[in-house]
Parts: structure tokens; sequence; C-alpha cells
């Protein structure tokens, strides 16, 4: 049974008090990773990049790519985790986001959660994980290299990505970063 501290700290955590910084040196884009995106993208361009970090632990390092200019409709994310973290954390902490973004039904919550619990599994270090969007009509996702989920569903699609990329995330300033913009 976890107990009112660990569940304080563990909310606290992912809630509040993140410290985020951009990376020296663009070393998340893998080849495996660049020839996936190739097969999806017409150009890709580092829009930015930024650092999920809270107090010591370094969470995972993230990129952004799509054409010169960021292109909301047709992208590619990247995470390359610094940190192990349990699928059930990281199901209920994406749900979590998704719910703080809109209100959904019972249904909704219940289907996704079987989906990300299908799809999603143990991050170990130096895992990475891409999520491409494509031309606005679908987007796939690949976990080291390997497909693990394609997509068309809007909603689910609009509230997943918006977990890094809307300017009311938990860290606007990663957001910002991630996006390219300069932060005053």
């Amino acid at each position: 049974m976890v107990d009112t501290f660990t569940k304080f700290l563990c909310g606290y955590f992912f809630i509040t008090a993140t410290f985020c910084y951009a990376n020296e040196k663009s070393v998340i884009l893998n080849q495996e990773n660049k020839d996936i995106i190739d097969i999806y993208l017409d150009e890709i361009n580092l829009i930015g990049e930024a650092n999920y970090s809270f107090l010591f632990w370094n969470i995972y390092d993230a990129q952004l790519y799509s054409s010169k200019k960021f292109n909301s409709n047709s992208f590619a994310l990247i995470l390359k985790y610094n940190k192990e973290i349990k699928k059930e954390r990281l199901v209920k902490e994406t749900i979590n986001d998704m719910k703080d973004q809109k209100q959904l039904s019972k249904v909704q919550i219940n289907n996704w959660t079987k989906l990300l619990n299908s799809i999603f599994q143990n991050i170990k270090v130096g895992s990475r994980f891409l999520a491409i969007k494509i031309d606005k009509k679908k987007s796939v996702f690949y976990y080291n290299e390997k497909k693990i989920f394609e997509s068309s569903d809007q909603d689910f699609l609009n509230l997943f990505f918006n977990i890094w990329l809307r300017s009311d995330s938990k860290s606007p300033s990663f957001s910002k970063k991630l996006l390219g913009q300069v932060e005053n």
C-alpha cells in the first residue's frame, strides 16, 4: 500500500516544480529514428529541444522536428528517457494529463487506459519513444525503433501530443523550448 507521503511526492513530482533546460547538443535523434521519420515526413528540421527534470531527477530529453517552421499537422516528437519509469506510472500520468486538458467520459478513460497499457512498457534508461503526426490524419508511435501503434483517433491524438505542446502544459517553459520559442 502506498502511503500518503509517497502519493503526495509522486503527484508533486509530475505536477509542480519542474526545472527545464535546453540540451547543449542534439544527441537524441539517432540514425534509426531519422530513417523512420524520413518515411513519414518530407522534411525534418529541429524545431526545439528541452529537458524535463525535477530536482535531481533527470526524467527525459525531448526534441521536436517538423518542416522549417513548426507545422502542427506534420511533426515528430522524440523522447529519450534518462530514468526508469514503470508502465503503470506512465499510463496513469498520461491519462491524468489528458484529463487535465478536457473532461473525458468513463468510456474514453477506460478505452485509452487499456490502449496505453497494451502499447506502453516499462521504460529503461536510454529508451527512445518516437511519435509522428502525419498530415493531421493519423499518427504512428515507435518505441526503440519498433512500431507499437498507429491511430487516426483525432481526439486521442490531440490530447496526447498536447501533453508536451500546449501553452498551458504542466511545464510551459519546457513546451516553449520544445516549440523553439524564445522565453522572455
